[in-house]
Order: C-alpha cells, then sequence, then structure tokens
C-alpha cells in the first residue's frame, strides 16, 4: 500500500515537473531523494535487530553449560535425520493421495525389511544353510548400503619460491634443525624401515620440496551417504590471500582416543603453517605433509569454570601425516 501511494506520488510530481523551471525540478528531486533515505532508515531502525530467538538463546549458553555440562545429546541433527528418512522420503514414494498413511505403511514396511536382512545375516553368521537366491542378495544389499570411499584429499596450488628443504625453511622462518627434527621423528614414527626418510641432516635439507596453498578435503553431505563436499583449506604462509591478508586456516589434528582432553575427545586444534611434498628420487617416493602450529588445551580440555569454553594456548610448529 505504501509503495502504491509513492508511485502515485512521483507520477504526480513528474507531471507537475514538466511544467517547472530547472532549478525548482531539481530542488523537488533533491527533497525526494531526502525523503526516501529518510524512510529508508526509519524501516532499518524498525526491522534490523538482533531480537530474535537464536541471538536471545546465546545469552542463556553460559547458563545451560554450567548445568548440564557438553550437551551433543541435544543436537537437532537427529530429528531433522530422522524427518528426512521418515517423512520425506515417504513423501516422494506416495501418490499424494492419502499421504499420511502411505508415509506411515512406508516407514513400517523399510523397517521390516531392514529387520529382515539383519535377521538373515545373523543366522548367515550362525552357518546356517540358506539358499542360493538369498545369499546373492545379502551380498548385493550389503555391498549397496555400505557407505562408499571417500574421494582422496587434492593439492593446489604449488608456490614457486620454494625447491628444497632449505628454501622450505626460509620461507617458514624456521630453523633447518628443527624442521630436519621433525620430519625424522615424523619418519620413525609413521613411515616403514625401508621407506624412511634419510637421517642425515646435509642429505635431508637437499631434498626437492613442492609448497602447495590449497587442500581439497572431501566431507560426507549431512544427511547424505554418498556425496561429498569439499572443505577447502587454505594456507598462504606470508602471501596474500585475494589482495588481502594472509590466509592460514585452522583445523583439527587427531592426537589420540575420545577419553583425552576431555571435551575435545582426542582432537587438537591446530593452525596450518603449511602443505608441502617433499620427495626422494633414490627411493622413488612422496610425501604429502601439512606443517601446523599445534595448540595446546588448558586444564586438560575441561571447559573452564568462568565461561564454559576450552582455552588453548600456541606451542611449537610440528609436522603430521596428512
Amino acid at each position: 500500500m505504501v509503495d502504491k501511494q509513492r508511485k502515485e506520488q512521483r507520477h504526480q510530481r513528474a507531471q507537475s515537473n514538466k511544467r517547472v523551471a530547472p532549478s525548482k525540478r531539481r530542488w523537488r528531486l533533491e527533497d525526494d531523494r531526502d525523503e526516501e533515505n529518510d524512510l529508508r532508515m526509519d524501516l532499518i531502525d524498525a526491522e534490523c535487530h538482533f531480537n530474535f530467538v537464536k541471538m536471545h538463546l546465546l545469552s542463556h549458553f553460559s547458563g545451560h553449560r554450567c548445568q548440564f555440562g557438553n550437551i551433543p545429546m541435544y543436537s537437532t541433527e537427529f530429528g531433522e535425520l530422522a524427518h528426512k528418512e521418515q517423512i520425506k522420503d515417504g513423501w516422494r514414494r506416495s501418490n499424494k493421495t492419502d499421504v499420511e498413511r502411505q508415509i506411515l505403511h512406508s516407514d513400517r514396511r523399510q523397517h521390516a525389511i531392514q529387520m529382515s536382512l539383519l535377521n538373515l545375516n545373523s543366522v548367515r553368521r550362525r552357518g546356517a544353510n540358506l539358499g542360493g537366491d538369498v545369499l546373492d542378495y545379502l551380498d548385493k544389499t550389503t555391498s549397496t548400503v555400505s557407505t562408499p570411499a571417500p574421494h582422496g584429499r587434492i593439492l593446489k596450488g604449488r608456490r614457486d619460491d620454494v625447491s628444497d628443504v632449505l628454501n622450505f625453511c626460509k620461507v617458514l622462518d624456521i630453523t633447518p634443525e628443527r624442521i630436519c627434527l621433525e620430519l625424522i621423528g615424523y619418519s620413525r614414527h609413521n613411515l616403514p624401515t625401508e621407506h624412511r626418510l634419510q637421517e642425515e641432516p646435509s642429505i635431508l635439507q637437499l631434498l626437492p620440496v613442492e609448497q602447495i596453498t590449497q587442500l581439497e578435503i572431501p566431507v560426507l553431505a549431512f544427511q547424505e551417504t554418498h556425496i561429498y563436499d569439499i572443505d577447502r583449506a587454505r594456507c598462504t604462509g606470508t602471501h596474500r590471500f585475494q589482495n588481502q591478508e594472509s590466509r592460514n586456516d585452522c583445523v583439527w589434528v587427531q592426537c589420540g582416543g575420545e577419553e583425552m582432553y576431555g571435551a575435545l575427545r582426542g582432537r587438537l586444534p591446530a593452525m596450518l603453517v603449511a602443505l608441502f611434498k617433499i620427495r626422494d628420487y633414490a627411493k622413488e617416493a612422496v610425501w604429502r605433509l601439512p606443517g601446523v602450529q599445534m595448540l595446546n588445551p588448558v586444564n586438560s580440555g575441561q571447559p573452564s569454570d568462568v565461561h564454559r569454553l576450552v582455552t588453548v594456548t600456541c606451542v611449537h610448529v610440528q609436522v603430521t601425516v596428512l
């Protein structure tokens, strides 16, 4: 209604401006522009605010953490996944007539089929004599519902100012002795004896290195079993990213079992320092490694009594397997 009134007023003024001197017409246009700006600011003041549910709930975050502790069990992911599998899939299978009954019938039938398959697989493991057609069907369904292997991680964005370990240390501003110790430690703990890196520093420092700026990581899409989203972790070091400041993303590093580091469940946050490939032509081997700056959890990863969040501090640069 308001927009319609504005259009009528503009039309009337446009008609009247035809018979007005240019200076007066310009004055009227400036008045119209000021009026529109005032109306726009009033609309912004009335509609743009943070007084909505999700922002209001943040004010109760600390109290809820103190009362309930770590609360992943309240995640909405399970309800949304159940809504997709039980409601949306049943809706798609229906003919859109008497939908509620068809959705319930479809969910009950799917549940009965899954229970039958579980019972048949249990009987099969006990050595029961099942027919050939039943065994073929069980093999087919088992291979169909199994989670497919994720695609490989891809490194992109090679830098041209790094050729060997010595240049790599200069770019990162790390001493060669430090990086050699990290590489030797990684080699001893993660590589078989026949494929380990040379432990002589003079040889290790001359191994060819390629520094990369981007790592593409396939992540299983939410509520999907075979569709992957690409998560891009970028590490530009001291170089600028898209004409802005340098970008060195943070990642999670699995450092132990779920019983370690309290609420972090065995994972520690770290900041990427470098993504690189190191080659050994004598052994015809290539290793793809990240250099990360580990963040050490304070109080063994337990939430703070003040803000109920986990506090971390920086430690030295480490080399971990990619």
